[in-house]
């Protein structure tokens, strides 16, 4: 095959013309084997460039995947199957980057960890399930969570709930812990932790029983009168989580 001509392309590429077809090369591949001398090439070195040419790519691509964050083994893998690259090529990419160290689980758990504690509400359980399916083993997980001081995450809980005491403040206690319990445990915080804390919570429903009081009546008093409509309503607070015996405040 003949070569006819090179052209510059982006992120060190050439695309070479041949008499026949076009070929998009990169730099690297292009000098290792001499092709800028050649002005022919046969099939069996073509061959052998292109395969060079493809691995150069893997490992390339995965680069410029590394460098907008750190990735584990799993997402780079995902990563090559969705570029088209076969189980041989991936191993052989992987492998190469373990070599030079661009995959490290341990670094890549540190910072995982540090980002969450510091940046997201997510409790423990939450941030390694997170790990796990990114292809990060329980050893190297558990190993780096434990380091980290229990009162650490119970100061995070400590202004989730605060938060949400204040975004939730016209729902009886009830209510609040009860949306509190599931809210922190979906978070991925430990059940004892989370009960020590809410055991912990005070509030006065006097005020929230009223105004819950007065939308149920308003709703209520259209359809309803005396001891059904008292029903009706006693029936909407208890399904809000609050305890009443009597009207009498209503009054």
């Amino acid at each position: 095959m003949k070569i006819i001509k090179y052209k510059k392309m982006s992120k060190g590429r050439y695309k070479i013309t041949f008499d026949t077809s076009d070929v998009i090369l990169y730099e690297d591949v292009i000098i290792k084997n001499n092709l800028l001398l050649l002005k022919d090439i046969d099939l069996e070195t073509l061959e052998k460039v292109l395969k060079e040419n493809r691995e150069y790519e893997a490992y390339d691509l995965s680069l410029s995947y590394i460098e907008i964050k750190l990735r584990t083994e799993k997402e780079i893998r995902d990563y090559l199957e969705k570029k088209g690259f076969d189980s041989f090529l991936i191993d052989e990419t992987i492998n190469k980057l373990r070599k030079d160290n661009l995959i490290n689980e341990k670094l890549y758990t540190e910072a995982f960890v540090n980002d969450k504690v510091n940046l997201t509400t997510w409790g423990p359980f939450k941030i390694k399930r997170a790990l796990l399916d990114l292809g990060i083993g329980d050893e190297i997980v558990d190993d780096y969570l434990y380091k980290i001081n229990t009162n650490i995450f119970k100061d995070k809980l400590n202004k989730i709930v605060n938060k949400k005491m204040i975004s939730m403040k016209n729902k009886s206690l009830y209510m609040i812990k009860n949306k509190l319990n599931n809210d922190l445990f979906d978070l991925g915080y430990d059940k004892d932790m989370i009960s020590e804390i809410l055991s912990k919570l005070e509030k006065d429903d006097s005020e929230s029983l009223k105004k819950e009081a007065s939308k149920a009546y308003d709703k209520y008093s259209k359809k309803y009168s005396g001891k059904e409509l008292e029903m009706k309503i006693k029936s909407h607070l208890y399904a809000k989580g609050f305890k009443v015996d009597t009207l009498d405040f209503m009054e």
